[in-house]
């Protein structure tokens, strides 16, 4: 039997934004957090604020957390000196690759995927905050090492840092991230590239960009690591997902020259995202 969180040693590979966040949420709730992170300042300044209590290895953690780009994880993996009975989740924002790579783990260790629904634009260490998790929907994915001890311990961690365990399907969870997290990512960066591009025509663009442009743009301040990982591993899904979107885009555009039946089409949408706002409300940028 696994040990009761409050008795388990945290250890989180990768202190930035979502690492950081997590090991600040938990501080009281576990016996110890430890990490390591590429950039040894990082992890000096963590230690100081005694957000950790040591910069180690995984070695004799009985819970392991990876909190670097999802590209990263399958190949780090196998590199990590994990003990025995030790469970092993990712906060990877794709769940299809890594929970593979999860699923070859050693016997004798504990797997779950995962991924909070939470973030911000910015990440970083710098940016980290103890109530990031909090409200939030975890989503948590079975591998081939997932046990029914695994699924309590990781669900008892989700909850003490005050967010909400969702059990779903990796591909599942791919397919529908792509359409709600990841094409967004996407249509950010491209618009930005479109006025990075427009900007050389039109000296005053962003002197005149208002709370439109800042508000369909603020993603592409997110750093280039993440949407890197986020893109190359779900590739396949956020390609149908964009491809949709540009069936969409061509519709709307149909109806450019037709006053009556554009408002009809655009009332539609908009009664939806009133309904989706009035049931789930606006939550923070991931």
């Amino acid at each position: 039997m696994p040990k009761p969180l409050e008795r388990c040693t945290v250890h989180i590979v990768g202190l930035g934004l979502m690492g950081g966040s997590l090991a600040m949420a938990l501080r009281g709730k576990v016996a110890r957090i430890t990490a390591e992170d590429i950039a040894p300042a990082v992890l000096a300044v963590a230690q100081q604020r005694g957000v950790i209590q040591g910069t180690s290895t995984a070695a004799g953690a009985d819970i392991v957390i990876l909190a670097v780009p999802s590209h990263l994880i399958p190949a780090l993996l196998p590199t990590l000196p994990i003990s025995a009975g030790a469970l092993v989740m990712d906060l990877g924002s794709t769940k299809t690759r890594i929970c593979q790579a999860l699923d070859r783990l050693s016997a004798d260790v504990l797997a779950v995927g995962g991924h909070p629904m939470c973030g911000l634009a910015e990440n970083g260490y710098a940016n980290a905050l103890p109530t990031l998790y909090a409200g939030a929907r975890f989503v948590l994915s079975e591998t081939a090492r997932t046990t029914p001890e695994a699924r309590a311990l990781a669900e008892a961690l989700v909850g003490a840092v005050g967010a909400y365990p969702l059990w779903m399907d990796r591909a599942r969870h791919d397919a529908v991230t792509a359409l709600t997290s990841h094409l967004p990512h996407l249509l950010s960066f491209a618009l930005m590239r479109l006025a990075m591009e427009a900007s050389e025509e039109y000296a005053e663009l962003y002197e005149l960009a208002a709370g439109g442009f800042d508000g369909a743009t603020r993603l592409a301040r997110t750093d280039a690591a993440m949407l890197v990982g986020m893109f190359t591993t779900n590739a396949e899904q956020l390609r149908a997902a964009a491809a949709r979107m540009r069936e969409q885009m061509d519709a709307l555009e149909a109806l450019l020259d037709d006053p009556q039946a554009l408002d009809a089409a655009l009332r539609v949408i908009v009664e939806a995202r009133r309904a989706y706002t009035a049931q789930y409300g606006e939550r923070m940028i991931t």
